[in-house]
């Protein structure tokens, strides 16, 4: 959902009780974009790994995927089968 969407959900009842609803709104809308739609807040919280430009995409996906080019999974013997029931 958009910042814009997302305001209006939250802030219905302050928006509605302002004498300016188009000015309320739009300064919700800001401070949510501010709070919660930044990507650098997301990154100091942990949530992602790194922050890149668009046009380092093509890179960074092509080294993510050399990496993960020879990765071999352990996965735990089936002790047992599926059971007719």
């Amino acid at each position: 959902m958009g910042p814009e969407g997302a305001a209006n959900i939250i802030f219905a009842k302050e928006i509605a009780e302002s004498d300016n609803t188009e000015q309320t709104r739009k300064v919700k809308i800001n401070a949510y974009r501010e709070k919660f739609a930044n990507p650098y807040i997301a990154a100091g919280l942990g949530m992602i790994n790194d922050v890149i430009n668009p046009r380092e995409t093509r890179i960074k996906l092509i080294q993510a995927l050399e990496m993960l080019e020879n990765k071999q999974e352990n996965r735990p013997y089936r002790k047992h089968g599926n059971i007719p029931l």
